[in-house]
């Protein structure tokens, strides 16, 4: 009966550890964003914002301002797209992004980041404890369409942050996928385990 035990319990962590594991997204026909949701910024207004709410998302300048901006074509982006300001207006060194709902995966269309800056790109559960971080590439004038995001269970936020000399970035085509209910969840598993044993244990005769 102790080994039984010993394996239903075992069992649960190694499920739920698989659970947390994190991946870096560099496609945005990357499967872990298969089905999500897609933030073009088409349909907003231009102009500078402290927050913005766009569906279940929250973009948050922790200082200055974001942007909503058509100023430069290409760079990875089209159309109009998010940014941190422009030379003569300098915008936010950091990004909060916040889900309504737990999220699996996320990712955006990175461009104008220059070498001289470093972007941090983070994610962090509903406890705010950090799942994982990646240094993003810079990728100047290029529009090859670089794409990058962030996979992992049970993501609440995220951030974009830089080190280094004011950089300015455009974000673009900001995609995210809900996640998805594991049946069953890691406690249930385990509760349903020691309850059964419990149960079996009791029918024994004495």
């Amino acid at each position: 009966m102790r080994k039984t035990y010993m394996f239903v319990i075992s069992s649960a962590l190694l499920l739920g550890a698989t659970n947390v594991s994190a991946a870096f997204i560099t496609s945005s026909g990357d499967a872990a964003l298969s089905g999500g949701s897609v933030i073009d910024f088409e349909d907003q207004t231009l102009g500078t914002y402290t927050s913005l709410t766009i569906g279940d998302v929250t973009f948050t300048a922790s200082d200055n301002h974001l942007r909503i901006d058509n100023t430069y074509q290409g760079y990875n982006q089209s159309g109009i797209y998010l940014d941190n300001g422009t030379y003569g207006n300098n915008g936010f060194g950091t990004l909060n992004i916040d889900f309504s709902g737990s999220t699996s995966a996320f990712g955006f269309t990175w461009g104008m980041a220059e070498s001289f800056a470093s972007w941090n790109l983070s994610a962090y559960d509903s406890s705010s404890s950090l799942i994982e971080s990646y240094i993003l590439p810079s990728t100047g004038s290029s529009s090859a369409g670089e794409f990058f995001g962030i996979s992992a269970a049970g993501i609440a936020s995220a951030s974009l942050s830089w080190q280094g000399s004011y950089d300015w970035i455009a974000v673009d085509d900001f995609t995210w996928a809900s996640a998805s209910v594991p049946e069953p969840s890691t406690l249930l598993l385990l509760g349903a385990g020691l309850a059964g044993l419990f149960a079996a244990r009791r029918r024994q005769p004495a």
